[in-house]
């Protein structure tokens, strides 16, 4: 509006223009973000005035919304820069100023600036020499830098973690609270008979420092499910999420991160057909989407079903005479991810991550791409939410969506009671040698 700016060779605004913001954000119960541009390209810092400005307005917003004040500055390269101000702990009416490492802005391609200071790139061209030749240094120097979570560390999940460590990528969340057993060995990626029994996340976790290329890596294990409030949390850190599970509820919570916590989400399922008593391959199928802002979400293209998802949740999936009688190939892992087909779908998974991230050509959605392994053939499609889509209506609200997807999961609470006692057992075993040690120095000395 008419006087709400100041020019003089900089740009000031005025007060009306500050209180009215404050007010339209207070009356949405949303916070406040304070834009502005500078001459220059990358990541960007701040002159005097800028401190000057955002320090000054910070307890003001802090007031108005309960939320803190968030600056932003864009570059000439569209690269953004952030930070957000907090009351100081000691001194009243001062504001401290907080960094962010990364910037994401969403699209049907991602786009990330990183703050080199907090996030420099860690990489070994001499290790990745044929990897950076197709897409070169800087490209590489920022898919380094990428903060991948990988729900679900089955078939599919570990070989994605093997295909991303040689990649390059540095920062792995993995999220699964299952133990490695016997049957995994046939279509678990860098998985030995040496790891029956240990928690996914550290057998696969161990993998990737095996394969890594990157000269640093940083691993957040996480033994518990995406369905529980800590597996939720830990995928919030995430700049990219694979949902590698094949259950209703793990996909239900990851398909609300997508859009409430704008975290891009790679999804992909395999669906074999044999005949009647097991014996001849009649079809298998299987398909890889990205879904979130801007794209068709996974309940909306039939990946799951929210009644289904809504059993699971009561526990009743896992009820044995619940689900007497009824299809079990709408909400029970088939164990069909043999080693061929599950490799084939991961390529496709980290497929279309370098197409949502790098856009070869301008192409950032590949749209959902489905695997015929009989005709061998691939469709690709481009699907639509439905035009009642509550997912649609969740964007970019995260934790103010009102909506709790995680809770109590006690499959994945028994699975981890079941490690505890080989875990009691050596901590028990070690105290029992420590003991013994000091009793025979003791007698020696005696």
């Amino acid at each position: 509006m008419e006087n709400d700016r100041d020019i003089h060779g900089n740009v000031g605004f005025m007060p009306q223009y500050f209180e009215r913001a404050m007010k339209i954000a207070a009356n949405k119960k949303e916070g406040l973000v304070f834009l502005h541009s500078h001459p220059i390209p990358g990541w960007q810092a701040m002159s005097k005035d800028d401190v000057i400005a955002e320090s000054r307005i910070s307890p003001a917003v802090m007031g108005a919304t309960g939320l803190p004040l968030v600056g932003m500055t864009v570059g000439t390269d569209g690269a953004w820069s952030a930070r957000y101000w907090l009351k100081d702990k000691e001194q009243k009416r001062k504001y401290d100023r907080y960094w962010c490492a990364t910037v994401r802005v969403i699209g049907k391609k991602l786009s990330i600036t990183f703050n080199d200071a907090l996030m420099p790139p860690a990489f070994d061209s001499a290790k990745q020499l044929r990897t950076i030749s197709a897409w070169g240094k800087a490209t590489q120097e920022d898919i380094s830098r990428l903060r991948i979570g990988i729900v679900g560390l089955g078939s599919v999940g570990s070989i994605v973690a093997e295909i991303l460590a040689r990649t390059g990528i540095s920062h792995f969340t993995l999220i699964d609270f299952d133990a490695v057993e016997d049957k995994n060995l046939d279509r678990l990626t860098n998985i030995f008979s040496s790891d029956i029994g240990r928690a996914k996340v550290k057998a696969v976790s161990d993998g990737i420092k095996r394969s890594a290329t990157s000269p640093k890596i940083f691993i957040d294990e996480c033994e518990y499910s995406i369905c529980e409030k800590q597996g939720y949390e830990k995928a919030l850190n995430c700049d990219i999420l694979f949902s590698c599970v094949d259950r209703p509820w793990p996909r239900q919570v990851l398909n609300f991160i997508a859009y409430a916590h704008l975290i891009p989400v790679i999804d992909g399922g395999i669906l074999v057909r044999t005949n009647a008593s097991n014996t001849k391959i009649i079809g298998a199928d299987w398909k890889a989407q990205t879904v979130g802002y801007d794209r068709a979400c996974l309940e909306c293209t039939g990946q799951y079903k929210s009644e289904n998802a809504s059993l699971e949740k009561s526990g009743m999936l896992d009820d044995p005479d619940y689900i007497k009688g009824m299809n079990k190939t709408q909400f029970q892992d088939a164990h069909e991810n043999v080693f061929v087909f599950s490799s084939h779908l991961a390529s496709m998974e980290v497929l279309q991550l370098l197409s949502l991230y790098i856009g070869p050509s301008g192409v950032a959605d590949v749209g959902q791409q489905m695997y015929h392994f009989v005709i061998g053939k691939q469709d690709t499609t481009v699907k639509h939410c439905h035009e009642n889509c509550f997912f649609q209506t969740i964007i970019g609200k995260g934790d103010k969506a009102s909506v709790t997807v995680y809770g109590d999961h006690p499959v994945a609470a028994e699975a981890r009671k079941k490690r505890m006692p080989n875990t009691e057992k050596v901590q028990n075993g070690w105290k029992v040698a420590i003991v013994r040690f000091f009793e025979r120095l003791f007698w020696r000395k005696k």
